[in-house]
């Protein structure tokens, strides 16, 4: 897994903002705490640990992966068994 310095890319000149920045310019910009937040990134730097604060803030977090997942098995998860 990858540990990426925010400051360090930022003077690089990249701009990417860490979930917990996400979630505090979300809630900034007044979206409620059950708007859905896509996640179209594949890992997110440093795991579901640096996730965790913007999951506090946004409990509806979506990813390719949970997306693809319920496209594909949706269907079967209505089914009891």
């Amino acid at each position: 897994m990858k540990d990426i310095d925010g400051r360090v890319q930022r003077l690089k000149g990249y701009c990417p903002l860490t979930p917990k920045e996400v979630g505090i310019l979300l809630t900034a910009l007044g979206y409620s705490s059950d708007t859905p937040v896509y996640i179209a990134a594949g890992e997110i730097y440093g795991g579901e640990s640096r996730l965790a604060d913007l999951r506090s803030r946004f409990s509806m977090l979506m990813s390719k992966v949970l997306t693809m997942f319920q496209a594909f098995f949706g269907f079967f998860l209505t089914i009891s068994n």
